[in-house]
Formats: structure tokens, sequence, C-alpha cells
């Protein structure tokens, strides 16, 4: 687990969920863009799931977002850049961390995690020097083998009359394998 400037602590789905932690996660900025998001929910962490299957979707975390400005800012949108073949992103959701915190995995898609609930909107508040309650996930389908992650997380915020964007470093890794039972 991490923890985030905050305080709160980073819960990762259960150990059978997600296979391993192990490559980088770094805060960047994209064409010039904004410097005021920091991911803080992944720290330097690669999360991987090495059990999907042809055909199946699941819903991938991306990063819990920190504002280290000094300025309120509204995160419009979010979005995994680098797909690789093999899989397909059928869309995005804001998700409340909820008391559990924020989670970091692949959850297939019908498995709920408790503690996560959907957020109307798909806009998100965050106060100067703090991070959010709330963070987007992405629902990829798998539609053949997967040789490469899903990598580089990017948002779109304003901050004032300003919009932005920002590249957080996010590395998921999935591969087919066998089904976990249960």
């Amino acid at each position: 687990m991490s923890s985030s400037k905050s305080g709160r602590r980073s819960r990762p789905f259960p150990a059978a969920v997600f296979l391993a932690l192990s490559a980088a996660a770094l805060t960047s900025c994209s064409d010039g863009g904004g410097t005021a998001l920091d991911g803080a929910g992944r720290g330097s962490d690669l999360v991987g799931y090495e059990h999907t299957q042809v055909g199946k979707e699941y819903w991938v975390t991306m990063p819990e977002m920190s504002n280290h400005s000094g300025k309120p800012l509204t995160v419009l949108s979010a979005e995994i850049a680098h797909v690789p073949a093999g899989l397909r992103v059928t869309g995005y959701r804001v998700v409340s961390a909820g008391a559990g915190g924020h989670v970091i995995g692949v959850l297939p898609v019908g498995v709920t995690d408790d503690n996560a609930r959907p957020h109307k909107g798909s806009s998100i508040q965050i106060k100067a020097h703090d991070s959010s309650d709330l963070y987007y996930e992405a629902r990829v389908r798998v539609t053949g083998a997967v040789h490469s992650d899903l990598t580089n997380c990017r948002y779109e915020y304003r901050q004032g009359s300003t919009t932005y964007h920002e590249d957080i470093g996010c590395d998921t890794r999935i591969r087919l394998g066998k089904p976990l039972d249960g």
C-alpha cells in the first residue's frame, strides 16, 4: 500500500485479482501542458492481471490524482493514451474511493469492490494542495493476445480559465491466462 499526500492510503484489490507490482509511474507533462497534477495512487508500481479471457471486459484503475499547485482545478476527462493490440477501451467512469481508499488493480466487469461507488458526472474537482477521493477507471475489452502494457494516463483539466493536458505515468499489464475460480 502507498500513502497519498493527504494521508489516505491506497488499497489494492484482493491478492487474487492483481498479479504483480513492479515498474514505474512518473509524473510528466505532455505538449507543454500543465504541471498541477500528481499521480499519488500508483507510487512506482506496475499493476498486472494475467487471467484475462478474449471477449471479456475488465475495469482498470487509473492513478489517484493530487493537486500540488496553489489553485483549485477541475479534471475534465481522462484516457489511457497507449492501448496495445489485443485490448480496446470501451469506456471510462469516475468512481468514489469510499471508506476503503483508492483501489489499485484490474477487476473483471461484474465483480464488485464493496468500497468503490460509481460517481455521477465525469469531472473531478480538486482543491489546492489536496488529493481527490474520486478517480477514473477504464473499461477494457480483451480482443486477442496482448504483448505490451497499457501506459500513460492522460488527463485534461481546467485551472482558472485555462485548459491543460497532463500525463501521469501508469502501467497496467494484462495478459491472457487461466481464469481465476470464483
